[in-house]
């Protein structure tokens, strides 16, 4: 079996083995968070306290018309942070704990038991999840920021 740099190897179906890059989900998440933050934003927006009833179609008129539509865009910065430092986290440390497991085994080409992948994905989560908090928190103030 070969290795990349980063050191991760998944056993192939033949005399091949694939490479896994984690980082590639890292930036996909990147890539998602660009198409979705309007909506987050407009979600931050209509969380906050303001007068009258607001629908989610009202709202996005209104930050439309005072800021643009590239106001829908405002905090992309801190909300790319935010899925930088979390998903990358989470799909490394999946990839490396997944890794170390395997290459702990005698027959490296079985796959991971069922309650092994529930362990290491929860673990990836939680120290995504601690790693990624400050960012959703720069992210929402930033948003409410905007707003006001």
């Amino acid at each position: 079996m070969s290795a990349d740099k980063v050191g991760n190897v998944i056993p192939g179906r033949g005399d091949e083995d694939r490479v896994a890059r984690w980082y590639f989900g890292g930036i996909a998440s990147a890539g998602a968070a660009c198409c979705t933050h309007p909506l987050d934003l407009l979600k931050v927006h209509l969380q906050t306290p303001h007068e009258g009833k607001v629908t989610l179609t009202g709202m996005a008129i209104k930050v439309v018309k005072n800021e643009g539509v590239l106001g829908l865009y405002n905090g992309l910065t801190a909300s790319l942070l935010r899925q930088l430092t979390y998903s990358t986290t989470r799909f490394g440390v999946y990839e490396v704990a997944k890794q170390a497991w395997i290459n702990t085994q005698d027959d490296k080409k079985r796959p991971l038991p069922f309650y092994m992948k529930i362990a290491i994905a929860g673990t990836a989560g939680m120290m995504g999840g601690f790693v990624g908090t400050p960012g959703d928190m720069v992210n929402v103030r930033y948003c409410e920021m905007c707003f006001v």
